[in-house]
């Protein structure tokens, strides 16, 4: 963070708690995430009242990663019922959130009264509000319907006399939101003001100039509430459905690959979910070419044990043969100890295993799975080590103890080298004509880059 905020949202300032504020922000943020990327295009005025917009897929994490990077601390608008939680209270009180009524919730305030004049006093003094408009949390990889409350309150603030408010449209795309030490990415949009906003309204009502759209104005409000959400969904990431976002973003990190110095290089994740945004406006027909020239081209990849970081420009069918090579000695020395483990983990494998395919929210997995494998494997475990403890005495549960982890870990490592070789098999046996399996990828990734750069 490059400055600070007073209570509310205000203007910048640099008081000893927003200091302290600022290095709690600063050390959970990069305890929680390995890397922050953040693209900014225009820079927002340092004196304007700000409005950030952002999309909402990560929960407490979409605060904690904007407060990271904004260049001033928000005043963040929350739902009201984290005020009936006394330490979250208490929190959201220290870093000046102002609570917002939700019609579902039941036993919350029935105005929002004084949430609009809170926003509008912190604009007023020239500060920053940050809302998430969509109003929920999303588990899917889409923009939600962008609600009314972010265009209320800048056309709001405008009316009672705040001058030059922006509204700065901000997304973030997280690498894997349910994995500890993901890498993150802020897609700032150029900021924009209400004034141009509103101006035909204003012609409307009185062509003299006189005239001035309030936060009643549903005409207004909607056509600022539309301008907000087109520009919402172009910097946050906004697909159809997983598999779509999961392909085009691959597809754009091969694409970009080729392009590097390096390609064995990590391509930035701020380069690939822009390419992957712009992907994700072209037709169907043009996605669908992507999804499946990734799929073919991860089935390879896949089948030989590389990334596509490792193969680029690097494949030769001497290496291909060497790689199988290792692969079936590997598989060789794991057997005996894979046998083992499938024998003491069979049970609680599948337990895992059935969680995977509830049906339920990807962030109520990611939360139930590690839960259950930590409970199962323990219990399995338990039984085992004091088994051995029984029969044959401490020093026989110590091992145990020490070789449980690695007979689990040979069974995973044995089942992935299996996969491989089996799909490598394949691949071997589809080859036609004189055609070697290193051009046959280098085929499919080419197919990759051509339907990515396709116009």
């Amino acid at each position: 963070m490059t400055g600070g905020a007073s209570d509310n949202g205000g203007p910048p300032s640099t008081t000893r708690k927003d200091r302290v504020i600022a290095k709690i922000i600063s050390f959970l943020s990069r305890a929680v995430f390995r890397e922050i990327e953040i693209y900014v295009p225009e820079r927002v005025p340092p004196d304007a009242p700000l409005v950030t917009v952002s999309n909402h897929f990560g929960g407490f994490s979409d605060a904690l990663v904007l407060l990271s990077v904004l260049p001033r601390r928000p005043g963040i608008v929350a739902r009201d019922v984290i005020w009936k939680i006394p330490p979250a209270a208490w929190l959201m009180n220290w870093i000046g959130a102002i609570p917002v009524h939700k019609s579902e919730d039941k036993g919350s305030a029935t105005s929002n009264d004084e949430m609009f004049a809170s926003c509008y006093r912190a604009l007023e003094e020239g500060g920053h509000i940050l809302i998430f408009p969509e109003g929920v949390t999303r588990n899917e990889p889409s923009i939600a319907p962008v609600k009314t409350g972010a265009a209320r309150i800048a056309i709001g603030a405008r009316a009672h006399g705040a001058a030059d408010v922006q509204i700065l449209p901000v997304g973030i795309h997280y690498e894997n939101k349910a994995a500890l030490r993901s890498r993150v990415f802020v897609n700032a949009a150029r900021p924009f003001d209400v004034d141009g906003a509103v101006a035909d309204h204003e012609k409307k009502l009185d062509p003299n100039g006189s005239g001035t759209v309030t936060a009643n104005d549903r005409g207004a409000v909607r056509e600022l509430t539309d301008a907000i959400d087109v520009r919402l969904r172009r910097a946050a990431p906004d697909f159809e459905n997983w598999d779509e976002a999961r392909s085009l973003a691959a597809g754009a990190d091969i694409a970009l690959r080729s392009q590097l110095d390096n390609p064995a290089a990590r391509v930035p994740l701020g380069l690939r979910d822009r390419l992957a945004n712009t992907l994700a406006d072209r037709p169907p027909e043009a996605r669908e070419r992507i999804t499946s020239a990734v799929t073919e081209y991860r089935d390879d990849l896949e089948g030989i044990g590389f990334t596509d970081a490792e193969l680029h420009g690097q494949l030769s069918t001497g290496r291909f043969l060497r790689s199988l090579v290792w692969q079936v000695v590997f598989a060789v020395v794991l057997f005996p100890f894979a046998l083992v483990g499938a024998a003491i983990n069979w049970i609680p494998f599948l337990l895992v295993k059935a969680v995977g395919l509830l049906r339920v929210a990807p962030s109520m997995a990611a939360t139930i799975k590690p839960i259950v494998a930590f409970l199962v494997y323990g219990i399995t475990w338990g039984i085992v080590i004091w088994s051995a403890i029984s029969r044959f005495g401490w020093q026989a549960g110590i091992v145990a103890f020490v070789l449980l982890p690695v007979y689990l870990a040979a069974v995973v490592s044995f089942i992935d080298r299996f996969v491989l070789l089996w799909r490598a098999f394949r691949r071997w046996r589809a080859r036609t004509g004189s055609e070697d399996l290193a051009g046959h990828v280098a085929a499919h990734r080419a197919a990759v880059v051509e339907a990515v750069i396709a116009t």
